[in-house]
Order: C-alpha cells, then sequence, then structure tokens
C-alpha cells in the first residue's frame, strides 16, 4: 500500500479535499455529500479520525469506509508546522491508550446502556404535560388558567428538546431506524425543527467541540460557536 505522511495527510483538510486516517489507514471521502451522518464526516479531514469513527459508528459502519482506502499512515516524521496535538506524538499516544481504555472500561459497566422504563416515562409524562396545556387553553377562560397553560407548553417543547436529543443520538434504542423515527416525531413534530439540519449541526459539535475551523474552507470547527458578530468566544 502507497505510505502516506502526516504532513500529506494535513493537506488535504477541506470538504472537497478530505482524507481521513483510521487506525493507521487513510481514507479520501473528498466531496462525499451523501454521508449518512451528514457533514460531521469533514470536522477531521486532514487528521486521525479513528476515536470519533469508534464513537459515532456500529461495526457495519466499517465495510463502507474501506471503498474509500487510499494507503497507509507513516507517522515517523513530524512535521514542525504540523497541529498541537501531534508535536508531542508520544504523549498524544499514550492519552489516546487511555481514553480507549476507560471507554473501553465504561461499556464493559453498562454505563452506556439506556434504561427503556425511563424513557416511557419521560415520553409519556411529557405528553400529559401536552395534554394539561391543551386542557386550561380549552376547558377555560381564565387567563391566569390560560397563562398556566402556555408555561406548560414552554415546558413540553423544553422537554422535547431534550428527548429527541436523546433518540437521535440513537442513545436509546440499539436499532437506529427506531431511534430517528422517534426523534423525527418529537423533533420534527413536535417542535417543528429539521431533524437532518439538527443531526449534521449537532453532531459536528460533538466531533470538534469549542473549537474554531482551522481555515475559512475547513469544516473542522465546531458550528455552535459560529456566532459572529453577535457574540465572540
Amino acid at each position: 500500500s502507497r505510505k502516506i505522511s502526516l504532513e500529506e495527510l494535513s493537506a488535504h483538510r477541506t470538504p472537497d479535499d478530505a482524507w481521513l486516517a483510521y487506525k493507521g489507514k487513510v481514507y479520501d471521502v473528498s466531496g462525499w455529500k451523501d454521508h449518512p451522518g451528514g457533514s460531521v464526516i469533514f470536522t477531521h479531514a486532514g487528521d486521525d479520525c479513528t476515536d470519533i469513527f469508534t464513537a459515532f459508528h456500529p461495526t457495519t459502519a466499517l465495510k463502507d469506509l474501506e471503498k474509500f482506502n487510499i494507503g497507509v499512515l507513516d507517522e515517523s516524521i513530524i512535521p514542525p508546522a504540523l497541529l498541537a496535538n501531534k508535536l508531542k506524538p508520544d504523549e498524544q499516544k499514550e492519552f489516546e491508550r487511555s481514553y480507549r481504555e476507560l471507554r473501553a472500561k465504561l461499556l464493559a459497566m453498562g454505563y452506556f446502556n439506556a434504561s427503556p422504563s425511563y424513557y416511557v416515562y419521560k415520553v409519556s409524562s411529557n405528553f400529559c404535560i401536552l395534554g394539561l396545556s391543551i386542557a386550561c387553553a380549552v376547558l377555560s377562560k381564565s387567563i391566569l388558567v390560560n397563562m398556566l397553560g402556555a408555561v406548560l407548553l414552554g415546558l413540553f417543547w423544553q422537554q422535547s428538546g431534550w428527548l429527541a436529543h436523546d433518540f437521535l443520538h440513537h442513545q436509546v434504542f440499539r436499532n437506529r431506524t427506531y431511534g430517528d423515527l422517534m426523534g423525527l416525531l418529537i423533533g420534527g413534530v413536535c417542535q417543528g425543527f429539521s431533524v437532518q439540519w439538527w443531526k449534521s449541526k449537532h453532531n459536528s459539535h460533538h466531533a470538534v467541540p469549542n473549537l474554531h475551523a482551522s481555515s475559512p474552507n475547513a469544516a473542522d470547527g465546531d458550528p455552535d460557536i459560529d456566532t459572529m458578530p453577535l457574540l465572540a468566544w
């Protein structure tokens, strides 16, 4: 296989020219607009995406990645102008090893297993709040009762936002289709936001939290802090 240096990898960091490294292999995903997870794939263009890929994908996704393989990563030479996390390779590798050990322990301890009864309770109680809100608006002419209904409706929307968050992160069901359908119901119908827009934006936030884009053409910045000129972080 062709050997690709860190310097060459780092030169391909825009959506239209995107190379990724995963477990020592390099993949060319340039212009892959049909990526099922959206534009989040470009947040690690020009860099290693091993841990992000593992966090976001089931193991079945590996077969789809292989068709983009273009070579193997050669980490023997560290260019002085490369990203900060590569300037101390031994420390970086130790950090990555420790992180992966911690994640494996948490998985083994069941910390990533959702509680079905909890989500049945949360969804049911939230729709009860909606029912009470409608009752306050329909069954009473009192302005105070109507205002109480408005407060309850706001609470319903607030709770719907976090429930949609959990379902669309696929942390409730093992079958991701069920999570997407619940996200469409609670996020798309109850709150009225675009599920695809939210997933693309929020996944990018988790992939590169609180990081600014490395260049105007790159997609490696957190969209949640892209608030200029109203607010600077």
